[in-house]
């Protein structure tokens, strides 16, 4: 059960960006503090002074090539330090500030987590250091997500990550990506992650402005990690969230059709069924629900019921071509002879080399012993040159669609081009636009598949074609 993820990344860059500590040093200062629980004194050295001179260097050159330079320069000033002395804090301390700047984010988080053992008052000082690397890397890492480079993206947030936990923003993102991958494991670490910190001490001591947008960023993620879970085929996993948020939320329509997918998936179908039947009692549904409905139904062979459901969906969509030939197949299926012939018409007025739905026009028309249809549509079935098949619409959220399909070559020589005129409609059956899409036919009997594109600012209710 494949499920298609819209990707929508939370980008929250409200920032309180005061207050973060300098990467610099701070031996000197911080010498003359101790105490009880402050820890080690932290002790100058030549390295650790090496170290600071490097990173204050590093800070303020203005060629980046230079600043790396003086980075590695620092972490083997501060490294040859700690060998000197293991004992020292600062050394640990310039370690992990001269790591942030060479990128390398599990040494910096390791080397810090080390100064603030020896040193705990570090701790206070350095929370703002992470922080701020985080920062960086969490702005450094959105433009590649909103240019669809994920990988790039990915790596910056786990650096990210690695650096800091005081956030939940990267492992939101890093968890729709995954997601977005189906990358599974990773999406569920990163979204377990980002839910546990609802939990979390650093939740409780936000601010209220802060917390609320926290909240917001992590009031889908509970549904996310069940489409993972289920996408992954770890169906007993996620139909517990889906029935959870179901019960909660009982006029949500998406709910009601993702847990009714996964309990069809599952085998389940009598229960699968009631969800569906309530989905059909549900006012104002489109045409593109209703379609789901009708599969489902189709799909436990409720075909009576599913014949209502496409049916409505025909209703909500006048040209939903892809709803008239379930329709169609539903009432076939179900021996509903006598209504066939107006819904295959419909089916053919936007499909008139689609075989099938001359082939069911002739079946029903002959059930009814209506002999003229049945030899005008067998007439008509003869007359194809090419057949299209497999067609498929896809809407997309934010208007536009596409529609995937095949020309099956009957009587072309191979070779031949064939001109579909693809016209899209309103739900109230209303053009908004056309794409022409030509096919070079193989040999007899031979398959071409082709895939039209559609932009447009208006939501798509269906389409149909002509040859041209």
């Amino acid at each position: 059960m494949q499920i298609r993820f819209g990707l929508v990344l939370a980008m929250v860059f409200g920032f309180a960006l005061t207050g973060c500590a300098s990467g610099g040093g701070g031996g000197g200062g911080m010498s003359a503090i101790s105490g009880a629980g402050a820890g080690l004194n932290p002790r100058d050295t030549d390295n650790t002074r090496a170290a600071e001179d490097a990173i204050e260097a590093a800070e303020e050159a203005m060629d980046p090539a230079d600043a790396d330079d003086l980075f590695a320069q620092a972490k083997q000033f501060a490294e040859m330090a700690i060998q000197e002395d293991t004992l020292n804090p600062l050394a640990y301390r310039l370690a992990g500030v001269a790591s942030i700047g060479t990128d390398d984010y599990e040494d910096a988080d390791a080397y810090f987590d080390k100064a603030i053992e020896l040193r705990p008052l570090y701790e206070f000082d350095l929370v703002s250091v992470r922080e701020r690397a985080w920062i960086d890397l969490y702005q450094e890492g959105t433009p590649f997500v909103q240019q669809g480079d994920y990988e790039t993206a990915t790596q910056y947030f786990e650096w990210a990550n690695a650096i800091y936990d005081g956030r939940p923003e990267a492992n939101v993102i890093l968890g729709q990506i995954y997601a977005q991958l189906r990358e599974h494991d990773a999406a569920i670490e990163n979204l377990d992650a980002a839910l546990a910190f609802a939990d979390s001490e650093t939740m409780a001591q936000a601010d209220s402005a802060t917390a609320a947008s926290w909240q917001d960023q992590l009031e889908p993620l509970p549904l996310l990690r069940a489409q993972v879970l289920a996408d992954a085929g770890r169906f007993e996993q996620a139909v517990g969230t889906y029935r959870q948020m179901s019960a909660a939320r009982p006029d949500d329509v998406e709910l009601k059709r993702g847990l009714a997918a996964i309990l069809m998936e599952m085998g389940n179908e009598v229960e699968a069924t009631a969800v569906y039947m309530e989905m059909m009692d549900m006012p104002g549904l489109d045409s593109e629900t209703l379609f789901s409905i009708g599969v489902g139904f189709y799909q436990s062979g409720d075909y009576d019921n599913a014949a209502e459901a496409f049916g409505n969906a025909s209703t909500a969509s006048v040209n939903d071509r892809d709803a008239l030939e379930m329709w169609a197949r539903s009432l076939q299926l179900d021996s509903a002879f006598a209504t066939i012939p107006p819904v295959a018409e419909r089916w053919i007025g936007l499909d008139p080399n689609g075989q099938n739905a001359w082939l069911i026009l002739a079946q029903a028309a002959n059930q009814l012993e209506d002999t003229e249809t049945t030899r005008d549509a067998v007439q008509s079935v003869d007359a194809l040159e090419f057949t299209v098949n497999d067609l498929q619409l896809r809407r997309f959220g934010n208007g536009g669609a596409e529609v995937n399909g095949s020309v099956i070559n009957k009587k072309l020589s191979q070779g031949d081009s064939v001109t579909l005129r693809f016209t899209f409609y309103a739900t109230d059956g209303a053009p908004i636009g056309s794409v022409t899409q030509t096919v070079t036919v193989g040999g007899v009997d031979m398959a071409q598949v082709f895939n039209v594109q559609f932009d447009s600012a208006e939501q798509v209710g269906g389409y149909g074609y002509r040859v041209n």
